[in-house]
């Protein structure tokens, strides 16, 4: 049996075999028909890919679509787990006394490249030997650390096998509070491979002591284990990865994900430069006391030490480039975004007079 429906419509005509037909991402295989400039593919098919139950009757020759949260959320899984990976070594770094006595430590990670191309955090990868991946289904490959940038908690993890299932980037503007979250990882036990949690973007853009970067904040659940998993929309694309949570008396499921903006960024620094670029000047800032208990402000930053010409002790940044600069995290995005490897443009204040002045910081 054979339903249709109508999909997509086109101004002109086409040949079948010249159409791709993607649902969440995923290419559908199924025949499609054209007629009449519409393209037609199986309702059973595109149901299905999103998560929903179809059922025919032939009696009454009539078609039940029945569909849940729960079924796109399963859905997503089964899409997505094949990109999910656990990643595992042995200890080799000075530490505690529980470091020593469980010396085999593991995290998560997720394919991002076909070809054995690998994202998880840098605190997953530190002071580990032997470094292994286990796939999700099960196969063990010994893996290399091709870049851990410690500053942005990343790090880019390479196997030698191909053909494997690469996770979809979602778009940074994508990233709201409210929408769905599904953490995929590997908590507190490899007997706990590939688990699923699930809850809502509680926010982006949010600055976190110790972290230099700004991060999304989720009520998913994530355990030690987790850290450098993927973070999912209910598309099953990309939204961050998985690194740290607020634990202790009173908080509740407060954790913490790498934006897959700095995730891009990241990639494309490695991927042109081989290495993160970051301003050649040692500088150092203090925030108002707004900005220090996270109450929204318009002042800017002052430069508490610098070892750059350009800055002085006392001058207080508001710019650099285009973008407002009212905390230290702000300036870190901003330095992300506005660096080209060589030099800064930044706004400051000095002696109640305005200066924009291009830094070189090679």
């Amino acid at each position: 049996m054979l339903i249709f429906v109508l999909l997509l419509s086109f101004g002109a005509v086409s040949h079948a075999q010249d159409i791709r037909v993607y649902v969440n991402g995923l290419r559908m295989e199924q025949k499609v028909i054209l007629q009449d400039d519409r393209t037609y593919v199986p309702l059973r098919a595109v149901s299905e890919a999103l998560g929903a139950e179809v059922v025919w009757d032939e009696a009454t020759r009539s078609v039940a679509i029945t569909f849940t949260e729960e079924d796109a959320i399963a859905g997503v899984v089964e899409n997505v787990s094949p990109s999910v990976v656990t990643i595992v070594g042995n200890y080799a770094g000075t530490g505690t006394a529980m470091e020593f006595n469980n010396p085999t430590v593991h995290g998560s990670g997720v394919i991002y490249k076909s070809n054995g191309y690998i994202l998880t955090n840098a605190h997953v990868v530190t002071d580990v030997k032997n470094l292994t991946v286990i796939l999700a289904d099960g196969t063990s490959l010994p893996a290399t650390v091709l870049l851990s940038d410690e500053t942005a908690d990343l790090a880019i993890v390479k196997i030698d096998k191909i053909g494997l299932r690469a996770i979809v980037m979602a778009t940074p503007e994508s990233v709201v509070a409210g929408k769905t979250a599904i953490a995929i990882g590997t908590p507190v036990s490899l007997s706990m491979r590939n688990t699923v949690t699930r809850g809502i973007v509680s926010a982006s853009g949010v600055s976190v002591s110790g972290s230099h970067y700004k991060l999304i904040q989720t009520d998913a659940a994530v355990n030690p284990g987790n850290s450098g998993g993927p973070l999912l929309n209910s598309k099953g694309e990309l939204i961050g990865i998985n690194s740290s949570k607020f634990a202790g008396s009173g908080i509740d499921n407060m954790a913490f994900a790498i934006p897959v903006d700095t995730v891009n960024y990241i990639i494309s620094e490695y991927e042109n430069f081989g290495k993160v670029r970051r301003p050649n000047a040692e500088i150092s800032f203090t925030e108002s006391w707004e900005a220090k208990i996270g109450l929204p402000t318009k002042k800017g930053i002052t430069v508490k030490s610098s070892s750059h010409p350009v800055l002085s002790i006392g001058d207080v940044v508001s710019l650099v480039g285009d973008m407002d600069v009212h905390s230290i995290t702000d300036w870190n995005e901003a330095v992300k975004k506005s660096f080209d490897g060589k030099s800064l443009t930044v706004t400051f204040t000095r002696n109640g007079q305005t200066y924009t002045e291009k830094m070189i910081c090679e």
